[in-house]
């Protein structure tokens, strides 16, 4: 049995994804006795929104929502229809930018992690009692987030690149991924 060229870029983006969040995870841990975390929700969307057929995007985006849902005390799904949402609009977007540049994904990613965090942030300070001490938390864990996505976003666009070569499913063939 043969997996078609388009469900292997999924799986391998979503890989790729589970790479990250397992080395965010592995980061998360270590940071986490200074009182730091961080958030890389935004670059888990961006390759795909940018670069994959709008439909394996799409599934890779709600996948790796997923993923997060399962280990966020979040609402379940939460996170998987925010990359969903996040992935549609940068696909309407991404006609009019150059999708393959890597600066124009690291400016994407950024923003779509600042979206995301916010939007996150505002549904976990919801409920919290010392919401003023929370948010200033939330706001260092933004800019140390943001900081670290634009050094890792180059790297990470590239592993994705070099991993759906290796699988030999790369983006030439793709009609909507350079667009």
């Amino acid at each position: 049995m043969r997996i078609r060229p388009s469900h292997r870029r999924t799986a391998v983006v979503f890989l790729c994804g589970l790479l990250l969040f397992a080395l965010a995870r592995q980061l998360n841990h270590s940071l986490g006795a200074w009182g730091l975390s961080v958030w890389f929700g935004g670059l888990l969307v961006a390759f795909p929104a940018l670069r994959l057929a709008p439909q394996q995007g799409f599934n890779t985006c709600f996948l790796l929502g997923l993923l997060l849902d399962a280990t966020n005390p979040l609402p379940f799904g939460l996170l998987a229809f925010l990359f969903s949402v996040s992935h549609l609009v940068i696909v309407r977007l991404r006609s009019r930018l150059a999708a393959s540049e890597v600066l124009i994904g690291i400016v994407v990613a950024l923003i779509t992690n600042l979206i995301l965090y916010l939007i996150v942030t505002f549904t976990v300070l919801a409920g919290s009692p010392d919401a003023p001490f929370s948010g200033l938390r939330f706001l260092t864990d933004l800019i140390f987030s943001q900081l670290l996505l634009a050094l890792l976003a180059p790297w990470f666009f590239a592993l994705q690149e070099k991993a759906l070569l290796i699988a030999r499913v790369g983006l030439r063939d793709e009609p909507s991924a350079t667009i």
